[in-house]
């Protein structure tokens, strides 16, 4: 007899790392570059989006709100990986502030890709950070 309950899809995995659908390494990527030096934030967006082209951008936009979240959860108040973690929010807020110009600009922006893409012909801020 069929049940009509939910199940979660899952999807063919190999054991290998993928980096296109890879969100548990991604925010694991977010935290140790917001934890790797006081200004390990500045290359976090350029080195997530050149690491998984072909993730969605807001991926990248939640990994790091996720790493801070989790930075300022664990770290007391004063401690310099507090400050790293409000970097993470303020990048993640330029990222999201890029995808919008993207999109109103009518431009692709499924991929991360394509948000560098946009760095390179619109503003270079990510690239030089």
């Amino acid at each position: 007899m069929p049940t009509n309950q939910p199940t979660a899809a899952q999807s063919p995995h190999d054991g290998l790392s993928d980096r296109e659908d890879d969100s548990d390494g991604l925010t694991e990527f977010a935290l140790e570059t917001l934890l790797s030096s006081p200004d390990g934030w500045r290359r976090f967006a350029r080195e997530a989006a050149e690491r998984w082209p072909a993730t969605p951008p807001l991926a990248i936009v939640f990994a790091l709100v996720n790493a801070s979240a989790q930075v300022e959860a664990i770290f007391s108040e004063g401690s310099p990986a507090r400050t790293a973690a409000q970097h993470g929010f303020r990048v993640a807020g330029l990222i999201s502030a890029d995808l919008y110009a993207m999109e109103t600009l009518g431009l692709k922006r499924a991929r991360a890709a394509d948000l560098v893409a946009y760095w390179r012909a619109h503003d270079d801020y990510f690239l030089t950070l």
